[in-house]
């Protein structure tokens, strides 16, 4: 069998252009997926629940963590990010620094709303169908007392 490569000169490049598909190796290739497109995905998905979910505090910095982590996954040394991906990161660290910003401003207010009737007669409810006793009485079972 002579097949055209072979009768070509070996000085001339083989023509992989040619209209005979049976000749060209561009229509021979395979399809495939792109690179990653599953850590794509993964990425801005968990970008914007970490942004969404980042009134939960403690939810939203895994979820952040993981957006990163997946963006970081899908790079490719030389090549542009891809927008889902750059969504996933910049959502993703403004879920992170709001969900911190949120849990420092939680702790910083405590103690003023430790003084406040209403917020402790509300939260010793709370305690109390939750665990059958007031909140004082929950802190002194752990060492901490209030005035």
């Amino acid at each position: 069998m002579n097949d055209n490569r072979n009768s070509q000169n070996n000085n001339d490049q083989w023509d992989r252009w040619n209209s005979n598909a049976s000749n060209s190796s561009y229509y021979n290739q395979p399809t495939h997926r792109p690179y990653g497109q599953g850590f794509m995905i993964a990425s801005g998905i968990c970008g914007i629940m970490s942004l969404t979910a980042c009134c939960m505090g403690i939810l939203s910095l895994p979820l952040g963590a993981l957006g990163i982590l997946f963006a970081a996954l899908t790079y490719r040394k030389g090549r542009k990010m891809n927008s889902t991906c750059l969504i996933g990161v910049v959502s993703s660290c403004l879920g992170i620094v709001s969900a911190v910003v949120l849990m420092i401003n939680s702790f910083a207010m405590l103690p003023t709303l430790m003084k406040d009737d209403a917020f402790r007669s509300q939260l010793d409810a709370v305690i109390q169908q939750m665990y059958g006793m007031d909140f004082t009485e929950f802190m002194e079972e752990y060492g901490y007392t209030f005035e």
